[in-house]
């Protein structure tokens, strides 16, 4: 089994493994690594994508309604990131 990587760090990790994910998207991808760990919440999983929004990592690049009219905001890893993750994810973390 991998270890666990910083969240934050693992939620980009996950971005460039898809063409773009939303929070609840990345939450269920990420629940059978990080669900049981107190930080698993939907407000902290959005301050960690805010957080990489605004220094240039991600990029929100779609927006859609969900069935209860709440707006969903869909992200994805820009070349920034993917820069990041090149520089940073441990060897064994990658494919």
């Amino acid at each position: 089994m991998r270890d666990l990587l910083p969240l934050r760090f693992r939620i980009l990790h996950y971005l460039s493994t898809v063409e773009k994910a939303c929070v609840d998207e990345i939450m269920k991808a990420l629940k059978p690594e990080y669900g049981t760990e107190k930080q698993f919440r939907k407000q902290v999983f959005m301050n960690h994508l805010l957080d990489m929004k605004a220094n240039f990592i991600l990029e929100d690049n779609d927006v859609a309604l969900d069935e209860k009219g709440e707006l969903v905001i869909y992200y994805s890893i820009n070349p920034e990131g993917r820069k990041l993750l090149e520089k940073y994810l441990p060897k064994r973390w990658t494919k």
